[in-house]
């Protein structure tokens, strides 16, 4: 009875571990259902971001930009979870661009296109995964020895800003 137990519980919660693609190519059922700003997609990219900065450096000020797809909403998640970062927003300026985000479950790959020491951008692929102890880290990384010439345009859609407007 107790590993019954056990095999439903570890079922129950394997179960709910979310499935996101980022940009998207679910069905727009799944698509419907998917929000970047829910964990663990938030985390993963602050993980990235992270890993990014520490080892292949660049940059003082963390310029980032996110997959196609990522709400607004997770970019100011990221951004207050980030010291001294901020997303892209001029096209041609400095940054750490995350351009696919895959997470099934514990795991998770992120492709990062990232400024060279020499000039220009280098691609790799981050392996994450998190355990029910441990939380998110980057397993292994694959640097891709294919230049890069144009870095990705932002997908950053600033809020809008409402205007007060006196009636009297």
């Amino acid at each position: 009875m107790k590993y019954l137990l056990t095999l439903i519980v570890i079922s129950f919660l394997s179960c709910c571990s979310p499935i996101a693609t980022y940009p998207p190519v679910e069905v727009s059922t799944a698509v419907s259902f998917s929000n970047s700003s829910y964990e663990p997609v938030p985390t993963i990219l602050v993980t990235t971001i992270e890993y990014a900065h520490n080892h292949y450096g660049g940059m003082e000020t963390v310029v980032y930009n996110l997959p196609e797809g990522v709400l607004g909403e997770t970019y100011d998640i990221v951004s207050a979870r980030v010291s001294d970062s901020e997303p892209l927003q001029n096209e041609g300026e400095q940054a750490y661009h995350i351009t696919e985000l895959r997470v099934r479950g514990l795991r998770a790959e992120a492709d990062i296109i990232f400024p060279r020491a020499g000039g220009g951008y280098e691609t790799a692929t981050l392996y994450l995964s998190k355990s029910f102890s441990n939380p998110w880290q980057v397993n292994r990384e694959r640097i891709w020895l294919i230049p890069v010439t144009q870095a990705p345009a932002p997908n950053y859609v600033a809020p809008e800003q409402t205007a007060i407007v006196d009636t009297e």
